[in-house]
């Protein structure tokens, strides 16, 4: 079964993660939106999270269901953004009208983010548990996405673990050289060899790829395996870094 970030968290770590949701920096992000896709297969606690982490950087929100997808409703987004869940509901939703609306968005210059199961679903091919799928996949990421990646939490589902950040990439050029972040079964990325990729945080434990970028057309997709949106500020300061960089604003905005 293709699922990831299925399971509910304790109250304990919740309390554990808690968060102040200021606003970071001075720059008005308001004039961005973020289309954060809340219909069948996104997991509420992962959604929910993902909308205080988008507001908390300063973007507007909207919440994209299907139906918007698949009628070409979602024209006015700077990004869309699957969260983690399951990603068979996504591949089932979305019709291939749908999958169309996307993927000439992001050729048209809109950003494709996705955590977890919606990183599965925008590769060409998924790989959950050593079975290799391709029907339904969106291809907006050419590579894998393969999971649950090995050597991360000890052969548990789920753990806070390290990500190495790329130093050498704008994105990282001042970030902390590790992050920490949620995983939940989460994949790591093996991209087609033949097309520019831009890792930007690799799995200290594996060296794996855990958050990478690629341009496609006009627009950019960036996937992440595990879970930025359930830390605190430094991750989320860092994933601003990568959403700011993808939409060309990184030279001149005040992290």
């Amino acid at each position: 079964m293709r699922s990831l970030c299925s399971r509910c968290l304790s109250v304990s770590i919740l309390l554990v993660l808690g968060l102040a949701c200021s606003l970071s920096g001075t720059e008005d992000l308001s004039e961005y939106v973020i289309g954060v896709y809340v219909d069948e297969g996104g997991h509420p606690l992962c959604v929910s999270w993902a909308i205080q982490m988008f507001e908390w950087m300063g973007f507007s929100i909207r919440e994209i269901e299907a139906d918007d997808v698949n009628t070409g409703g979602i024209g006015d987004l700077s990004a869309i953004y699957f969260p983690g869940g399951d990603s068979p509901p996504y591949i089932e939703s979305i019709t291939p009208a749908g999958k169309r609306v996307l993927l000439d968005a992001v050729a048209g210059g809109m950003a494709y983010v996705g955590t977890c199961a919606g990183s599965m679903f925008a590769a060409e091919v998924q790989v959950w548990q050593g079975v290799r799928y391709r029907d339904g996949q969106l291809g907006v990421f050419h590579g894998d996405a393969v999971g649950p990646a090995p050597g991360i939490c000890g052969g548990a589902e789920d753990c806070t673990t390290l990500l190495s950040v790329n130093g050498e990439h704008p994105v990282g050029k001042d970030a902390s050289p590790t992050i920490q972040v949620m995983y939940f079964n989460s994949p790591y990325f093996r991209a087609d060899l033949n097309v520019e990729t831009h890792v930007l945080a690799s799995y200290a434990a594996t060296g794996e790829s855990a958050i990478v970028a690629q341009r496609n057309g006009r627009g950019w997709v960036l996937l992440t395996g595990p879970h930025p949106e359930w830390e605190g500020e430094e991750t989320w300061t860092f994933f601003k870094g990568c959403m700011l960089w993808l939409l060309g604003l990184l030279a001149a905005a005040d992290m």
